[in-house]
This record gives structure tokens, C-alpha cells and sequence, in this order.
């Protein structure tokens, strides 16, 4: 019999590339914020676009892939705005006049299409123009945050004017009053209106409380109302709701299928409902949020982009970085609110996946210096098989950081590494 080499010893083995036991480490002040503003430079040098002659001046690039090296957009109304929030976060943090001036570049972007001629009765204030294909609502609120963040950051009132325009023009034509329902998509070249059956009830960024605490239309405090009551009706499992796209309750063979940022989108502003309202029917729904987070988490932090509703039922390589952004963002307001423990023991192990998905400044491919991965790319039978980038992968992983230094004043952030 041929003799096999003892190449490695029995005892030195490892059946998985993870321990089972985390390790306990610490970050100071100073290297979480580095590591955040390494992700607010990866938006500004290198997924803006700086070119003034190209249409998109001043928007993000949405995604990314590391094996073809191509960019694609998605989103880009909303994925910008959402990027404008962090360099203005950024801003005023550090002081630095460079993330404020990608900010407004951003901003300009936003506001480039919209209709500012008052004698347009149809279009004046619709922010994505008249020649736009077709304008997502949910994209539009997602958006809007930006543009009122612009304003109490620059005081300049072109963007609370625009604000009030775009969102007045929301308000009058694509909500349907009495119901908690926006119309899901409008298209300006058709004149057409989504089916009411595909309308949802968007909350995102709790944008018409902001507008009726900034204009005191009292019509924009009843949306607000009626779309969270409509969201407390229909909210199924705890704390998301499968009903509305882009869940699907058809997916997986009719198992259904959970997107890992609904709970952001419309449990988050759960807490703002509170606030104005003082029923603690919004707060526990916001909780419920929390704890769908909490529960639906992979034991290091991470997320699948879809789950089922019993939750852990996923494919194997979808991963959701967005997701723990997103996740530690509400899991820091709770924690103010409530003084519940389990939600730094949440935020130490999302810390730790965020620590990890972030690329390091001398990675060989430049494209994604200081970026944060969204997931991994299934298997092609390569030893690279590559990475796939988001945007908003950056801006909420950077944006949770910045806001874990607001939350703790430890002088060392603790985080949890498997």
C-alpha cells in the first residue's frame, strides 16, 4: 500500500471556517470613525458621479460587481438622497466642507428635473419631470429626507421649497384618502396611474410627519396617521408584512418570502408615530420590528436578503449587509427609548459582521476601497466568484456606525467577531 503523507495533524483541523465561540474586541472612538468616514469617502471619490457633462452629474452609483468590474444604477432617486443623509451626517461630525459639497451635489441631482413652473397645473412641483418614464412613490418619500436635511444643515431655502413642492404634489395625487394607501408607481409620459390593487401603504423616513411639523398642512399629519394605522391593520408576521411588495407571499414554492429592509421601511417610523401621537400601540409595533430583526439574524449579525415567515428558511448565498445597517440604526433608538440590554448585545454582533464586510483601503480592485459588500455571488466554480456592492450598503453600514458614537459614550466601542 502507497504511504500517505501526514500533511496536517488530527488535532489542528477545523471543521468550519467560523469558531462557534465569539471573540470579544473593542474599537476606540477614533477607528470607528475612521471606518465611517472610509465608507462616506468610497461614496464620494469613487460611486459619485463627478463627470459634469454626463446627465447623471452628482448621483450614486447603485451597483457593483466584483467579478465583471460593471456598474449598474438602481434606485438611483432614492439610493442618492439616502447617501446625501450620510455625507451630512458626515458633515457635521467632522466639520469637513468636502462631504458637504458631494452633498449638495447630490441634492442638485435630485432637484434637477423638477417642474417649477407655477402655471403647469398638472406637473408644477413633480420632482422627477414630465419626460420621466416612470416615478416609483416609494422612491420619491424615500428620497425626500435629503432634501429636508439639506435645509436645516444649509438653511438655503431652495431645498425646503422643493420639499414642499414635491411632497404637496405626492400628497394631491398619488395618496388615496381614507385608505392608507399610496398609489404604487406613476407614469408622466402616459399619464398613467399603477393599478390601485399594487398600491401600498408607504411610510418610509416617516416623511409626512417631517413635512407637517416643517408646513402645518393638516393634511399631511392625516397621511402619516392613516398609513401607520393601515400598516398596524395589515402587519403580518410581527413586525413586517408579507402582503405588501417586495415581500411576496408566493415566493418559495408559496412558503413566501420576508425582505430583509420592510421592517426598516415601516417599523422604524413606528417610533416617530409615537412620539406625535403618544399611543403605545405605534411603540409596540416598532418593538415588534426590533425583535423580527433580532430574531431573523444570523448568529454572527448578518441577513439573508428574503426569509420565510417562520424565519431562517433562506438561499444560501443571499446575503443583506443593508440590512444590519439598517438594523442597528432602529436597535439604537430602542435602546434610548427602553434601556433593554438585548439591544447592545444585538448591536456588538452587527458591529462585528460591519467590521468584517468592509474592504480595506489597499484591496486591489480601487472600485471598492472602503465600500461594504451587500453579498457574496453564488458559487461559479472559480476561486473568485466575486462580491456584490450597493450603495446603500455603504451609506447604511457607515450611517450605523456614526450612529452607534452618538448613542454609547464609552471611550471603547465593544463588538463581537466569530
Amino acid at each position: 500500500m502507497k504511504h500517505v503523507p501526514n500533511l496536517i495533524k488530527i488535532d489542528q483541523s477545523r471543521a468550519s471556517a467560523q469558531d462557534e465561540k465569539p471573540t470579544r474586541k473593542y474599537a476606540t472612538r477614533d477607528q470607528l470613525l475612521e471606518r465611517a468616514l472610509r465608507g462616506c469617502n468610497w461614496i464620494t471619490d469613487v460611486a459619485q458621479v463627478l463627470d459634469r457633462d454626463l446627465p447623471y452629474y452628482g448621483v450614486i452609483k447603485g451597483e457593483y460587481d466584483t467579478k465583471s468590474r460593471e456598474w449598474k444604477f438602481y434606485g438611483p432617486f432614492w439610493h442618492t438622497g439616502q447617501a446625501v443623509r450620510l455625507l451630512l451626517k458626515a458633515y457635521e461630525i467632522t466639520r469637513d466642507e468636502k462631504y458637504l459639497q458631494h452633498a449638495l451635489l447630490g441634492g442638485q441631482y435630485m432637484i434637477h428635473d423638477q417642474t417649477m413652473d407655477k402655471t403647469d397645473d398638472k406637473f408644477y412641483g413633480f420632482i422627477h419631470g414630465k419626460n420621466a418614464r416612470q416615478a416609483n412613490t416609494a422612491s420619491q418619500l424615500e428620497g425626500f429626507c435629503a432634501l429636508y436635511d439639506l435645509y436645516k444643515v444649509t438653511r438655503d431655502n431652495k431645498w425646503k421649497e422643493s420639499l414642499h413642492l414635491a411632497i404637496d404634489w405626492v400628497a394631491n395625487h398619488l395618496y388615496i384618502k381614507g385608505e392608507g394607501l399610496f398609489y404604487n408607481t406613476y407614469s408622466p409620459i402616459n399619464d398613467e396611474l399603477a393599478p390601485i390593487e399594487k398600491s401600498r401603504p408607504t411610510n418610509d423616513d416617516a416623511m409626512f410627519l417631517f413635512a407637517y411639523q416643517e408646513f402645518k398642512n393638516p393634511l399631511y399629519l392625516e397621511i402619516f396617521r392613516e398609513v401607520a394605522d393601515r400598516l398596524l391593520k395589515d402587519e403580518d408576521p410581527p413586525g413586517n408584512w408579507i402582503k405588501y411588495r417586495p415581500c411576496n407571499p408566493r415566493s418559495f414554492d408559496d412558503r413566501g418570502s420576508i425582505h430583509t429592509r420592510h421592517a426598516w421601511w415601516w417599523g422604524y417610523p413606528m417610533l416617530q408615530a409615537y412620539d406625535v401621537f403618544q399611543d403605545k400601540k405605534y411603540l409596540e409595533a416598532a418593538i415588534r420590528a426590533g425583535d423580527w430583526y433580532i430574531q431573523n439574524s444570523n448568529i454572527d449579525g448578518g441577513y439573508y436578503y428574503h426569509t420565510t415567515p417562520e424565519g431562517h428558511a433562506h438561499l444560501s448565498f443571499d446575503f443583506s449587509t443593508s440590512a444590519v445597517g439598517c438594523a442597528v440604526i432602529m436597535w439604537c433608538d430602542l435602546w434610548k427609548r427602553l434601556g433593554d440590554r438585548k439591544y447592545v448585545k444585538a448591536i456588538e454582533r452587527a458591529l462585528g459582521f460591519l467590521l468584517r464586510a468592509q474592504f480595506n483601503k489597499d484591496v486591489k480592485d480601487p472600485n471598492v476601497r472602503g465600500a461594504f459588500f451587500e453579498g457574496l455571488l453564488p458559487p461559479d466554480g472559480t476561486l473568485e466568484p466575486g462580491f456584490y456592492l450597493r450603495d446603500i450598503t455603504t451609506v447604511f453600514s457607515a450611517r450605523a456606525m456614526l450612529t452607534i458614537l452618538d448613542v454609547f459614550e464609552d471611550k471603547e466601542i465593544a463588538y463581537l467577531e466569530y
